[in-house]
């Protein structure tokens, strides 16, 4: 204990440590970024007044444009002739296997990876849109295992 007292009493004494502190009264203005309205998938958009718009001084809001929902929507039903399927989005990441079962006649959304699934005498390309086959989905999800 002694040794690092000493140490640093001779560490103050022949270097004395200098700081140097500004003491500017400068401010700057920031620019307001001109994507601060975009709106997100939530729908979230805040006054120009609001506080939350701060993180947004000297940067932009960065929004992706591809919203999952989107996404999902835009995947074709897969048309099946069993009445109680399983979903699992395959991979290593993918979701736990799911059964669902198909005997209403609506489409069945997998709450996991929001696959939609419908039993092939309820299927109508009109109203349910493009489709593939579950023999098609199950091979998708193999191609994604390996």
């Amino acid at each position: 204990m002694a040794t690092i007292v000493r140490g640093l009493s001779r560490l103050t004494k022949t270097n004395p440590v200098s700081r140097t502190i500004s003491t500017s009264s400068r401010v700057f203005a920031a620019k307001e970024p001109l994507n601060i309205d975009t709106v997100t998938h939530t729908g979230q958009v805040w006054d120009k007044e609001d506080y939350r718009n701060a993180r947004f001084v000297g940067g932009k809001k960065l929004v992706n444009p591809n919203f999952a929902i989107d996404l999902i929507a835009e995947d074709p039903v897969v048309v099946c002739k069993r009445r109680n399927v399983s979903s699992n989005s395959g991979g290593a990441l993918g979701h736990p296997r799911v059964f669902i079962n198909l005997d209403k006649p609506e489409v069945s959304v997998c709450g996991y990876s929001g696959r939609k699934f419908i039993q092939a005498k309820y299927y109508d390309p009109a109203v349910h849109g493009p489709s593939i086959t579950y023999e098609q989905y199950l091979a998708e999800m193999e191609a994604i295992k390996s």
